[in-house]
């Protein structure tokens, strides 16, 4: 089926019903999606080792982690109705899931030639017949910091920078692999809160089948669960890792820009804080400390952390394998970056050993180099630096060669 056909025999998405309860030490949270007339979908949540004195009045924050957790179904058909049955949403809350969709799922839209920004795209209607979710008006204690960690260079800068403050920190990881555990263990935090999420296989199944698929904003999807993390383990903080350089956006699409890092860009970061007083938890503070920096600055202080070295890992290629503890797969835009930014400022053959190679002396890699510095088409879908800053990395690292360049740098300095 093409685009039109699937939209017309999937119309309506639906947000049914989401529930939760102990189960031992652990919180298994579920959410029930439909998409009419026949698809049905559960997701389910853990999160560990929580006590039960924790587990008041969190409903609203699970509802609304289940309004992000939805696009990964929604994308299936991109149904022009999302019906919300699971809860209540005033306009302005409607108005901020539409701007999450939009805004976030940019990519997903351009990728699959979808046009919305044509009249009627996406309405939204919720449950009127349900009382409003009203704010928790908790005091939280605003000592207390929680980072994510995702597994990359980012968090570990976050973590030594409250460190040397000698913050009260925290963190949580999602779906936990080698690389996350290893910069929690070096970071040598009181508390670890770990959390797993499995997606029903039907999802896959259909993506097989040829039903759509693409980009969601999981950073968005992070921060949803984030309050909800915050508020039961009594964090009055949440520090993202969220650079100054994912303001920028990728490719204009249908007059406007689409950008794979929306939900970690500062539009995002403003709305989600208003968002969180008005609707989640007034007490709460939700931001990124990095905000400020460059990739450049950020990688900078990144190469003086020495001990996360061997362990870190931002290659998504290798998340997408079963073996998620798999090396830099030293093909895609990420590691060519990564590579390239940490060049000037670490001994070559430290770094040769983290990525297994040298990715300057593969000729393959020029192609997407070029579009890294904006030779070719457009910055690529990926946690990349601007064009303006690959331009200034590039340029720091043929410095550093001099006259023995690479195949890599050579081809890009002439």
């Amino acid at each position: 089926m093409n685009i039109r056909q699937i939209q017309e025999k999937y119309n309506e998405f639906i947000y049914k019903d989401f529930g939760y309860k102990e189960d031992k030490q652990n919180l298994i949270i579920w959410f029930d999606f439909l998409i009419k007339p026949d698809l049905k979908f559960k997701t389910e949540i853990i999160i560990k080792n929580i006590k039960k004195a924790q587990i008041k009045n969190i409903d609203n924050l699970i509802f609304h982690l289940g309004l992000i957790e939805m696009l990964n179904y929604w994308k299936l058909t991109c149904a022009p109705i999302i019906s919300v049955e699971a809860g209540n949403l005033n306009k302005k809350q409607q108005s901020f899931l539409k701007k999450v969709i939009i805004n976030g799922m940019g990519q997903y839209f351009y990728e699959n030639k979808i046009d919305f920004q044509k009249p009627k795209f996406l309405k939204i209607t919720a449950n009127g017949n349900k009382s409003a979710f009203k704010p928790l008006d908790k005091r939280l204690n605003n000592k207390r910091i929680l980072v994510p960690v995702g597994g990359g260079k980012d968090a570990p800068v976050t973590l030594k920078m409250f460190q040397k403050q000698k913050k009260d920190i925290g963190s949580f990881v999602l779906n936990a692999i080698k690389p996350q555990k290893d910069i929690i263990r070096i970071a040598g935090l009181k508390e670890n809160i770990l959390v797993e999420r499995k997606l029903d296989n039907k999802l896959f199944e259909l993506n097989e089948k040829g039903f759509l698929n693409g980009h969601v904003p999981f950073s968005a999807f992070l921060s949803f669960l984030s309050v909800l993390l915050a508020g039961i383990f009594d964090y009055g903080t949440v520090a993202f890792s969220w650079e100054k350089s994912a303001n920028d956006g990728n490719i204009k699409y249908k007059g406007r820009w689409i950008n794979h890092q929306w939900s970690k860009s500062s539009e995002f970061e403003k709305i989600m804080q208003d968002y969180v007083k008005k609707y989640l938890l007034k007490s709460m503070k939700i931001y990124s400390p990095l905000r400020k920096l460059s990739e450049i600055e950020i990688i900078k202080k990144f190469a003086g952390l020495k001990q996360y070295h061997p362990f870190f890992l931002s290659c998504n290629n290798a998340y997408k394998t079963k073996n998620a503890s798999k090396r830099w797969c030293g093909k895609c835009p990420k590691c060519l970056f990564v590579f390239s930014a940490l060049y000037p400022f670490m001994d070559k053959q430290e770094l040769i050993k983290i990525f297994g190679k040298n990715l300057f002396q593969d000729k393959k890699l020029i192609p997407l180099m070029e579009q890294l510095i904006g030779k070719r088409g457009f910055k690529p879908f990926e946690c990349v630096g601007t064009i303006s800053e690959s331009k200034k990395i590039i340029k720091a690292c043929i410095e550093k060669e001099k006259n023995n360049l690479p195949i890599v740098l050579k081809e890009i300095s002439c």
